[in-house]
């Protein structure tokens, strides 16, 4: 898991949390119903995980800590989906969950590096190569440049 129920609470009062977890018909609202976040954590640790599944080895440990934000984000968009219609979710909320989506594609398309050891491509861990450094530079192995000029 990426993020705890502590990590929700701290972007997320425990009043609004409440709310968004309790189903209680009577409308007395106190304490937030934790299978519901629990429910909302793992979704977004998993969808997290949907993303990384191809180019690092799960589960990350220790969890970056760039994820922890990134989770938090889908997990308060899912809880809010739960009581919003489409129409009127908020829209740093809706922009929240977007951009969550959009770093965690950066990140499986190799743009932000995690400082973890990428998954080769058979599938195990790549222990045996360097760790390719945060400074996003590229390097690239081809074939010698061929003498087309004769033709």
């Amino acid at each position: 898991m990426y993020i705890t129920r502590t990590d929700l609470t701290d972007a997320i009062s425990l009043f609004e949390l409440a709310q968004l977890s309790n189903d209680d018909p009577r409308g007395a609202v106190s304490e937030p119903n934790w299978d519901i976040v629990d429910k909302a954590i793992a979704y977004a640790c998993e969808l997290a995980d949907g993303y990384l599944m191809g180019r690092y080895t799960l589960p990350l440990e220790p969890a970056p800590t760039v994820l922890r934000p990134l989770c938090t984000d889908i997990a308060r968009h899912w809880l809010h989906r739960r009581r919003i219609n489409g129409a009127d979710f908020p829209k740093s909320l809706e922009d929240a969950y977007k951009n969550a989506l959009k770093v965690l594609t950066m990140i499986r398309d190799g743009e932000i590096q995690l400082g973890v050891r990428p998954q080769n491509g058979d599938g195990t861990s790549g222990a045996t190569e360097r760790v390719q450094s945060e400074s996003g530079a590229y390097q690239f192995r081809s074939r010698p440049k061929q003498d087309w000029s004769g033709y």
